[in-house]
This record gives C-alpha cells, sequence and structure tokens, in this order.
C-alpha cells in the first residue's frame, strides 16, 4: 500500500535530481578534461555543460518561483 504524498515532496525530489545531475555531470566534465590535459589533447565540453546547466538549472529556477509566487493554502494559515 502506498502511503499518503507530503505537500512539496514531488518539488523537493526533482530538486535533489537536478542537483544531482548537475554534480555528476559537473564530475564528468573535470574528468574528461583532466585526461584531456595529461594525454595533451583538446577537449571542447563547453556544449554540453551549458546544455546541462540550462535545462537543470531551469529546472531548478521555475521551481523557486512556483514556491516564491504560489497561493498560500489556508491550511497553513489556520496552523
Amino acid at each position: 500500500m502506498k502511503r499518503p504524498r507530503e505537500k512539496g515532496e514531488m518539488a523537493r525530489r526533482l530538486v535533489y535530481y537536478c542537483l544531482r545531475v548537475l554534480t555528476v555531470t559537473a564530475i564528468w566534465a573535470a574528468v574528461i578534461k583532466t585526461v584531456a590535459l595529461i594525454l595533451d589533447r583538446t577537449v571542447d565540453l563547453s556544449d554540453v555543460l551549458v546544455f546541462v546547466g540550462a535545462a537543470f538549472g531551469g529546472e531548478l529556477l521555475l521551481l523557486l518561483l512556483k514556491r516564491v509566487f504560489a497561493k498560500p493554502n489556508e491550511e497553513e494559515d489556520a496552523t
């Protein structure tokens, strides 16, 4: 049986997911760049990093704006 979801749980999970993807992508890019420097090769990762930063950073920004401009719940005001 599924338990009832708390308010904002999906947004919280989405934020954690976005942060994990951004972190893993940054680590991946750093490793690739380091290997390229050691092997004396040129690697341009800017297109990948810009895409990932824009996609997941934009998602985080939209979630932030949603939370800031959301109408307050009457239930929260009563407690």
